[in-house]
C-alpha cells in the first residue's frame, strides 16, 4: 500500500479542486482542500440551500475578525456518532506551544463549536476523511459556511484514537499538570481523540517534535462564559474595524493598553469571550480596584511589565526540538538562552512590584513569581553565560528622563531650572577632563543613584603610583579603585539643589496633567444583579477615538421592561446607544471598569446583534436575507439570560411586509425575559406593541427650528422616555439638503392625507389607558422588589424615598384615568 493510502482514503476529485501546491502529500498523505475552490455541490446540498438556514450567514468580515498576529492555531475536530450531538477538539498555537482540549455538547446549529472556532481562529483545521468522503458531514457543511478563509486537511479516521491521545498528553505534559488534568478527561473520548490525530499530524507535517513534559495542556468548556458569535463580534466591532480592519478603532483597541505581547493576547479572548461568573469577575474588579487605589503599585508593575519580551514564544523556542540539528538552530538557541537570562532578571523587578498586595488574584500572581524554580533556572544560567550578557537602563539615563519629562514651553522657570542642572553637568565633566590632564590618569566618571558623580579607575593603570592627595574617600573593590574630590561633591550638591527645583516646578504641570487624565476617563466598577441600570453611560468606542464632548445617557431594563422599542431619525444616535449597551456589557463581564458615573448589569450568557444592512455579495444574499437568516438564528438560540440587540429590520422588503414581519418577530422575542433593544423606524410599533406591559418606548431627541421656510435640524443624542409623535423627519430633512419646493409639498401633502387615513381607521377606546394603568403598576412592583434586594438606606431615608415613590405613582395614575 502506498505511504498516502495509509492515512487518507482515495479523494473524490468532484467535490474539491485543490490548488497546486496544496496537493502535495505528507509523509503521512494528508492532503490539504480549500473548500471554497469546490467545482460541484451535489444534489442534495443544491435542495437544501434553498432553504433559510438557522446558522449565521457568513460575511466579508466574519470569517477573520482578529487577525493571526498573535496566534497560528491549528484545530483537530471530530464528532460523535450518536444522536446527540457532541464534538471534541484539540487547538495548538506552533508559536506558544499552548494546547487546549475541549468537548463539547452542542445543538444541531452547532453554535457552540462555531464560537469556539471563532475565538481562536484557526488556521487549520483536520477533519477525519470519512466527515468529507464519499459525502460531506452537516458539521463539515457547517464549516464550509462559517469558516470560508480556513483550509480543511483530511487525514485517516483511525488516528482519532482516544488512547493515542491520552498517551500524548501523558508524554508531552507538564508533571504538576498532568495528574489533575488526565483524572478530569479520562472521559472526554473525542477531545482525546482529536488530540491525537493533531499532534500526529503535527509531527509528519511540521517537522516538529517536542521536549518530554514540556506542552501545557488546558481544558476547556464553555460553561462560564458569554457567547459572542462571530457575526455579532463583527457587527460591535469588538476586534477589527469593519471598514479597515489595520485600524485600531475597535473595543479591543481601544482597551488594549496592555504592555506585553502576552497580555494581548489575554485580552482579545476576553473581549471575545467575556466571563459569566460573577465570583470571578468581581475578584478581577477587586483587583482593579486595589491597583487604583494604590497608584504607586500600579505604576511600578507596569513599569516593570513594559521590558518583557514575548514569554509564550520563548518558552516554545525552547521545547521545541528540531529533527535535524542545524547551525541556524544553534545561533537560536544561544539568543532564546540570553532572552531568558534577561527575562529572568526582570521577574525580579515584577515580584518586587507585586509586594504588599492585598487581592486574592495578585496575591496568585506573587505566589508565581516567587517559585523557587526560577532562581535555580538563573544560577544555572549563570553559571554558563557570562554576567555582563544582560540588559539594563543606566540610574543616570533615568534620572536624566524624570528631569526632562515636562516639554520645554510649559514653564519658563522650569526650563531656567533645567538648564542650570545642565551647565553644572557640564562644568563637572571639564573639572574632570582637567584632572586627567593634570594627573596624567585614565579617570573614568560613574554614577549611582546614592553618590551621585564619582571617579574610579584600575588599580593596574595606576602603575605602582599613588592617588593624589585631591582624591578622597578612595575605596577598593577588587581591582577598581573608587575616589571623589570636594569639588566633585560640591558640584553633586549643585546638581541635587537644581534637580530638586526641576522636580518641584514640574509637579504642577505633571498634576495638572494627571488630573485631565482622570476626568476624561471617569469609569465606574460595575455591580451584578438582576437589573440593568446605566447612570450617564458613554460609548467606550465613540468616547476614546473622536474629541468631541460625548453626550451621555442613561439606561434601565429589569424583567417588567425587558423590551425597548427605540425611535428616532437617521443620525440621532440610535445606533451608537444600542452599541454603547452592548459593548459596556462584555466590559463589564471582562472584569473591566465602564465608562458611566453608576452601572448595574444583569450576567448574559449570550449576545445576540441584528446590525449591519448591507448586501452579501459572498453568497449572492440580499439585505432582507440576511435579516431573515440572522433574525432566525437569533430566535432558535435566544435564551432567558441573553442580550439581544437589533438596528432595524424589514427594511429589505415592502412597507407592509416589512412590517408585518418584524411585528411577529418581537411578539416571539417577547415571549423570553432576554434583555431586548430594537431600534426601528416602523412608528406603527410604538402603539401596536403597547399590549406588552414590559414593552418602553424611548426616543432620541431632536429640535426642529424653522425660520423664513427655512429648516433647522438639531441632534440632541439624549434618549428620552415615549415614543416620538413627529414622524416626519424625512420631509424636514429633505427642506435642509434642498430637495426643489414643490417636491417638499407634494411628499408633504401625500405624507398627511396617509396619516390622517390611518388615524380615522382606528377605533377610539380606553383600552390605551387600561394597558398604561397595568404597566404603571407593573412597574411599581419591580421598583419595589429592587428596593427590597439592593436597598442600604437607612430606615428614615428608605421612608423617604418610599414616600417619593408614592407620590410618584399617583401622579401618573391620576394622569390616566
Amino acid at each position: 500500500m502506498s505511504t498516502s493510502s495509509k492515512l487518507t482514503s482515495s479523494s473524490n476529485s468532484s467535490v474539491y479542486r485543490s490548488t497546486p501546491t496544496s496537493t502535495k502529500l505528507s509523509a503521512y498523505g494528508s492532503r490539504k482542500y480549500y473548500h471554497k475552490t469546490s467545482t460541484r455541490v451535489s444534489a442534495r446540498s443544491k435542495s437544501s440551500s434553498s432553504n433559510l438556514p438557522t446558522r449565521r450567514p457568513k460575511t466579508s468580515a466574519s470569517v477573520c475578525i482578529g487577525g493571526r498576529d498573535n496566534h497560528s492555531f491549528l484545530v483537530a475536530m471530530i464528532e460523535g456518532r450518536g444522536v446527540a450531538t457532541e464534538v471534541g477538539m484539540c487547538f495548538i498555537d506552533l508559536r506558544t506551544s499552548e494546547c487546549i482540549l475541549s468537548q463539547i455538547a452542542d445543538s444541531q446549529t452547532y453554535v457552540k463549536t462555531l464560537h469556539k472556532l471563532n475565538l481562536y481562529n484557526p488556521v487549520e483545521i483536520v477533519l477525519s476523511v470519512t466527515a468529507i468522503e464519499p459525502s460531506k458531514s452537516k458539521l463539515c457543511k457547517i464549516l464550509e459556511d462559517n469558516m470560508s478563509m480556513v483550509s480543511i486537511v483530511p487525514i485517516g479516521r483511525k488516528y482519532f484514537n482516544d488512547t493515542i491521545g491520552l498517551n500524548y498528553i501523558k508524554q508531552y505534559g507538564l508533571e504538576e499538570d498532568s495528574a489533575s488534568l488526565i483524572l478530569g478527561i479520562t472521559s472526554k473520548f473525542y477531545c482525546l481523540a482529536a488530540t491525537g490525530a493533531l499532534l500526529k499530524y503535527i509531527e509528519s507535517t511540521q517537522n516538529i517534535s517536542f521536549v518530554n513534559h514540556s506542552i501545557k495542556f488546558k481544558y476547556q468548556g464553555c460553561e462560564g462564559t458569554m457567547m459572542i458569535d462571530c457575526v455579532t463580534a463583527r457587527n460591535l466591532e469588538l476586534i477589527s474595524n469593519i471598514n479597515n480592519p489595520r485600524s485600531n478603532h475597535s473595543l479591543y483597541g481601544v482597551l488594549n493598553n496592555t504592555c506585553t505581547p502576552m497580555g494581548a493576547r489575554l485580552l482579545r479572548t476576553n473581549t471575545l469571550q467575556p466571563l459569566s461568573d460573577v465570583t470571578t469577575i468581581n475578584m478581577r474588579l477587586d483587583a482593579v480596584e486595589e491597583l487604583i487605589r494604590h497608584e504607586e503599585t500600579f505604576f511600578a508593575i507596569r513599569t516593570a511589565l513594559k521590558p518583557f519580551q514575548d514569554i509564550d514564544h520563548l518558552i516554545t523556542a525552547l521545547i521545541q526540538v528540531p529533527k535535524k540539528p542545524s547551525v541556524k538552530h544553534a545561533e537560536q538557541s544561544i539568543n532564546n538562552v540570553i532572552i531568558l537570562k534577561h527575562t529572568l532578571n526582570l521577574i525580579k523587578l515584577l515580584k518586587e512590584s507585586f509586594t504588599g498586595v492585598q487581592n486574592s488574584l495578585l496575591d496568585a500572581i506573587y505566589s508565581l513569581l516567587t517559585d523557587l524554580r526560577l532562581e535555580s533556572f538563573e544560577e544555572r544560567i549563570n553559571d554558563v553565560i557570562n554576567e555582563d550578557i544582560t540588559y539594563a537602563k543606566s540610574p543616570l539615563a533615568l534620572r536624566n528622563q524624570r528631569c526632562y519629562a515636562v516639554k520645554a514651553g510649559f514653564n519658563g522657570l522650569l526650563d531656567v531650572a533645567r538648564q542650570t542642572y545642565k551647565e553644572t553637568v557640564d562644568d563637572l565633566n571639564e573639572m574632570i577632563d582637567q584632572y586627567r590632564e593634570q594627573y596624567q590618569l585614565p579617570i573614568k566618571t560613574q554614577f549611582s543613584s546614592a553618590a551621585g558623580f564619582y571617579l574610579s579607575i584600575n588599580i593596574d593603570q595606576l602603575e605602582d603610583k599613588q592617588l593624589p592627595l585631591t582624591f578622597i574617600n578612595v575605596k577598593k573593590k577588587r581591582k577598581i579603585l573608587t575616589f571623589t574630590t570636594l569639588e566633585v561633591m560640591k558640584k553633586n550638591i549643585k546638581i541635587s539643589d537644581s534637580l530638586t527645583e526641576v522636580y518641584l516646578m514640574s509637579d504642577k504641570t505633571i498634576e495638572d496633567l494627571i488630573s485631565e487624565i482622570r476626568s476624561v476617563s471617569n469609569h465606574v466598577r460595575p455591580e451584578f444583579t438582576d437589573t440593568l441600570a446605566i447612570r450617564a453611560g458613554r460609548n467606550p468606542m465613540r468616547e476614546n477615538l473622536y474629541v468631541d464632548t460625548f453626550v451621555p445617557n442613561d439606561t434601565y431594563a429589569s424583567s417588567a421592561t425587558n423590551f425597548q422599542l427605540i425611535t428616532g431619525p437617521n443620525m440621532s444616535g440610535k445606533s451608537t446607544y444600542l452599541r454603547q449597551i452592548a459593548l459596556m456589557s462584555i466590559m463589564s463581564q471582562i472584569g473591566s471598569y465602564v465608562p458611566a458615573e453608576y452601572a448595574s448589569f444583569r450576567m448574559v450568557n449570550q449576545l445576540f446583534t441584528r446590525i449591519c444592512n448591507d448586501d452579501n455579495i459572498e453568497s449572492n444574499a440580499s439585505t432582507f436575507v440576511v435579516e431573515m437568516r440572522e433574525t432566525a438564528y437569533i430566535l432558535q438560540n435566544v435564551t432567558d439570560d441573553s442580550l439581544v440587540i437589533i438596528d432595524e429590520l424589514g427594511r429589505g422588503t415592502s412597507t407592509h411586509d416589512g412590517l408585518g414581519i418584524t411585528y411577529a418577530i418581537c411578539e416571539e422575542l417577547l415571549k423570553t425575559k432576554a434583555f431586548i433593544f430594537f431600534a426601528t423606524h416602523f412608528h406603527e410599533l410604538t402603539r401596536s406593541l403597547t399590549v406588552y406591559p414590559n414593552v418602553v418606548n424611548l426616543h432620541l431627541e431632536v429640535e426642529i427650528e424653522e425660520e423664513d421656510s427655512r429648516v433647522a435640524m438639531k441632534y440632541l443624542y439624549r434618549v428620552k422616555d415615549g415614543r416620538n409623535d413627529d414622524e416626519h423627519y424625512g420631509l424636514k430633512f429633505g427642506q435642509i439638503v434642498g430637495l426643489p419646493e414643490d417636491i417638499i409639498r407634494k411628499a408633504s401633502e401625500v405624507s398627511y392625507k396617509l396619516k390622517e387615513l390611518i388615524d380615522s381607521n382606528k377605533e377610539k377606546s380606553n383600552s390605551n389607558k387600561i394597558i398604561q394603568r397595568r404597566k404603571t403598576l407593573l412597574q411599581l412592583t419591580q421598583h419595589l422588589l429592587q428596593i427590597r434586594r439592593s436597598s442600604n438606606l437607612d430606615k428614615d431615608e428608605l421612608r423617604r424615598y418610599l414616600k417619593m415613590v408614592q407620590e410618584e405613582f399617583i401622579t401618573k395614575m391620576e394622569a390616566l384615568l
